[in-house]
């Protein structure tokens, strides 16, 4: 069994699962169990090696790092929220907005503070420039796209302080230890960001789309008059401002609306309870500005520090760190500064802690998801999934295809399941093994993956990202993940050739 066909078994249990559900744990689960069953093949020796390699995976200390800054994350972002920064930010961006083009710089600009994570900036950015939007008479599909194309794509290639980031190089350090690749994480993440060909490419998009003249949207809007919009309506007068929420509320209780909203992967009839405590504080800007500056500034100080000791220039500092080590340590003091700065506002302890609380139990899914995910490389591992791959599948798929393959079917499965880190978790170990058979580009495979995952995480309906946006948008979310479809496919399409190029004259091993 060791080195054969059947290693390749807990795969294929989890991706045909993951399609079927459109969830991507239940495949895990059921890969893993499968997995282990096949290493000790009794009654109940499979659970007990399940749990066993769970338990080694959370013993290794990368790992448990990992799992604690995942935690920590969440609970920073559940403070800045808690305490009125998120509020505070948004009546910022509301002033001196008097033009289309202006709206959209400032849209631009709020990514410099909203990039941690997609929901994030969508909750953050998505209410307020709605508001600025309508009246300035831009259509409402085009201000949710621009937002939603500087999330998911921006916060995939954010070298520090997303949640992304670390969940990225927790996925690279496992394939790498399994495929004994001597390259530290952070530093292949970093390499591989020039080659995620989507995100870079889907900004670069947005961009143009952003500053195309906007001044005949309302001649176009007198054209389709039986289909006005509820932001046309909105600036003609407070009159019928109220005819517009009404109808908007209406095609939202409707029963198309309501089915498309009960086969979503988010369930929208529980509020969030950070939200509504958030509610009743006075707004803050610097709530929100003063501990991300200080989170940027710490992070990039703990990683010159602790490679400072083994270089002897600045740079060699930041190649020689351990980055995660460093980001840990950054968000830690982070937050022990954060609670004095509140404190010192007299916000209530009981307050601030609901929100740490909150946000940190925010990320335990996608701890989960992490474990599950390096559980199962381990056991494909020990069936001899690598060698059954160096041995076969590689010799298949030329060096120059694989970037491409990968690509294309990382896309779509994406797009089925709408997670993106499902998509990196199920693909990366995957995509290694062949890369190392092959000597194929770790970069540029890394890159691929990754483009991949961002795909489905901003155009599939099934992404919280795309549910989140048109909610908050007013739209329904069939027509927003249209729009947002056809337009990521064009992107998607030119990706697709560039890594068939790119795969074909890149041959480097690193």
């Amino acid at each position: 069994m060791h080195g054969t066909i059947w290693s390749l078994i807990p795969f294929l249990v989890v991706i045909p699962l993951a399609l079927l559900t459109r969830q991507v744990i239940p495949g895990l689960v059921a890969g893993l169990l499968i997995g282990s069953y096949m290493v000790n093949p009794s009654l109940l020796g499979g659970v007990g090696t399940a749990l066993d390699y769970i338990l080694k995976e959370l013993a290794v200390s990368d790992n448990l790092r990992l799992i604690v800054f995942m935690y920590g994350f969440g609970a920073f972002v559940g403070l800045v929220r808690i305490t009125g920064g998120v509020s505070g930010f948004a009546q910022l961006m509301e002033k001196k907005i008097t033009s289309g083009r202006g709206a959209f710089i400032v849209t631009w600009l709020s990514s410099l503070i909203t990039f941690m994570a997609p929901d994030f900036r969508i909750i953050t950015v998505g209410p307020v420039m709605k508001q600025v939007f309508s009246r300035l008479q831009v259509p409402v599909n085009k201000v949710a796209f621009i937002i939603d194309a500087t999330s998911t794509p921006l916060c995939a290639i954010m070298p520090l302080g997303t949640v992304f980031i670390g969940y990225s190089i927790g996925l690279l350090g496992t394939a790498s230890r399994h495929q004994g690749i001597p390259m530290a994480p952070y530093n292949l993440f970093l390499l591989s960001i020039p080659f995620n060909f989507f995100s870079l490419a889907m900004l670069a998009f947005a961009l143009a789309y952003s500053f195309r003249k906007t001044e005949k949207v309302q001649a176009e809007n007198k054209e389709s008059q039986s289909v006005e919009s509820i932001e046309t309506i909105r600036a003609k007068g407070s009159a019928k401002l109220a005819y517009a929420e009404t109808s908007a509320e209406i095609a939202l209780s409707s029963p198309k609306f309501n089915k498309q909203r009960k086969n979503d992967s988010r369930d929208e009839t529980f509020p969030d309870p950070v939200e509504l405590v958030a509610q009743n504080v006075k707004p803050n800007a610097l709530n929100l500005i003063l501990p991300l500056a200080l989170l940027l500034i710490l992070t990039l100080f703990y990683t010159w520090w602790d490679g400072h000791l083994h270089s002897s220039n600045f740079i060699e500092a930041f190649i020689q760190a351990n980055a995660a080590k460093a980001m840990l340590e950054a968000l830690l003091t982070t937050l022990l500064i954060s609670f004095i700065w509140y404190s010192a506002q007299k916000q209530p302890l009981q307050r601030t802690l609901f929100g740490f609380l909150q946000g940190g139990n925010e990320m335990m899914a996608v701890n989960v998801l992490l474990v599950l995910v390096w559980a199962v490389s381990a056991v494909s591992t020990d069936l001899g999934f690598v060698s059954y791959t160096e041995q076969t599948v590689g010799r298949l798929v030329p060096a120059a295809f694989i970037a491409p393959a990968f690509f294309a079917l990382g896309c779509s499965l994406s797009y089925v399941i709408g997670s993106s880190f499902g998509t990196w978790g199920i693909l990366l170990p995957l995509g290694f093994s062949l890369a190392a058979t092959e000597h194929a580009a770790l970069p540029l495979i890394a890159g691929a993956v990754f483009a991949s995952g961002t795909f489905g995480g901003f155009v599939s309906p099934l992404s919280d990202n795309t549910v989140a946006m048109a909610t908050v948008m007013k739209i329904p979310v069939m027509d927003y993940a249209k729009l947002k479809l056809r337009l990521g496919l064009m992107v998607a399409a030119a990706c697709l050739v560039l890594y068939g190029l790119v795969g074909w004259f890149y041959h480097g091993v690193y």
